[in-house]
């Protein structure tokens, strides 16, 4: 097990903890509203000098995010339109929810133009893929399609290329998405069926891809080295085995004051709780994890949470803590 003093030098400190927030986070108080802030501002996991297709870039949404400031504050303080756009998008998977946060943000965002979204491309009658979306963006040249992606995946060591990342359901891989994006979705517009299935006032498009999220270290190992082709930049936390997690005195319960079990919808964004009875021990977590895991090999999204000045418990480390088998079970299955 790695020393308690450097895991928390490295959940106290950037690259290794939760991002801090920036202060634009800060003021937004509405869940998704924050949901929709942190997903602009999620670093790719890809880094762009190793992707070889463009990217919508960290700089380009960085800046989108910040020339918005003000509308975010606007829709926090009155978020009807997002939760009735959410509500009609049936947005119930984390994949769904992510692509209907976009969606309502090029549909807002000035100077951009949606021209379509979750557009099939069909041969007669049979479904051959689709487009995420065909949109005209600001300081981007021609048309755009873009396929998105907002992925957590966990480190399964030994080795150090893509292969190695596994999501919670281990059937999903880094690789496998990253391939799958490159090969299948962004190929399909410049084919003669993708050409044939763009909007009628759109001649051509520019492939970019956009894939996003979380990756997750093993938290009795510490940090890893640097990954090749993965972002220096990417958000990350740790995971861990739910006997590991179970254990009286592991060290995560020394990680935070609070805890929290996060809600899928709940992923995207670090944690912001004002409910004090939504916060709790480290002993009640590791309880309320124990009688998930008697029932369910479905893994679990943990915020470790810190008390903030103004009240609001803030999270400071997320953990992932799957079952005693993963990555075997879930990818046998």
């Amino acid at each position: 097990m790695v020393p308690m003093h450097k895991l928390q030098a490295t959940v106290a400190g950037q690259p290794h903890g939760t991002p801090r927030a920036r202060p634009s986070w800060n003021d937004l108080v509405d869940p998704d509203v924050r949901a929709l802030a942190a997903l602009i501002a999620s670093p790719l996991l890809i880094a762009e000098h190793a992707a070889p297709i463009a990217t919508l870039t960290d700089a380009w949404r960085t800046d989108s995010l910040r020339l918005r400031h003000r509308w975010l504050l606007d829709l926090d303080a009155a978020p009807q339109r997002l939760r009735e756009h959410l509500a009609a998008s049936n947005a119930r998977q984390l994949g769904r929810y992510a692509e209907a946060l976009w969606r309502f943000w090029f549909a807002q965002l000035p100077g951009a133009r949606l021209h379509a979204a979750g557009l099939p491309v069909k041969d007669a009658q049979a479904v051959r893929g689709e487009f995420d979306f065909i949109v005209s963006l600001p300081g981007l040249p021609e048309v755009q399609h873009l396929e998105m992606g907002y992925k957590f995946y966990l480190y399964w060591p030994p080795g150090d290329d893509f292969s190695r990342l596994f999501g919670p359901n281990a059937a999903d891989r880094l690789d496998r998405k990253w391939q799958h994006m490159l090969e299948v979705q962004l190929p399909l517009s410049q084919t003669a069926l993708g050409r044939a299935a763009l909007p009628a006032d759109v001649a051509r498009v520019t492939p970019r891809a956009c894939l996003q999220g979380w990756l997750f270290y093993p938290l009795a190992a510490g940090p890893p080295a640097p990954m090749p082709g993965i972002s220096p930049a990417h958000w990350r936390g740790w995971w861990c085995h739910s006997d590991d997690w179970q254990r009286p005195g592991a060290p995560w319960t020394e990680l935070a004051d609070g805890w929290t079990v996060l809600p899928r919808r709940a992923w995207i964004a670090p944690a912001a709780i004002d409910d004090p009875d939504a916060v709790v021990s480290a002993e009640a977590c590791r309880a309320k994890i124990e009688a998930h895991f008697a029932a369910s090999s479905q893994a679990q999204l943990v915020a470790g949470l810190e008390r903030a000045g103004d009240g609001i418990w803030r999270e400071t480390v997320r953990i992932f803590v799957v079952a005693p088998h993963w990555p075997r079970v879930s990818a046998a299955a």
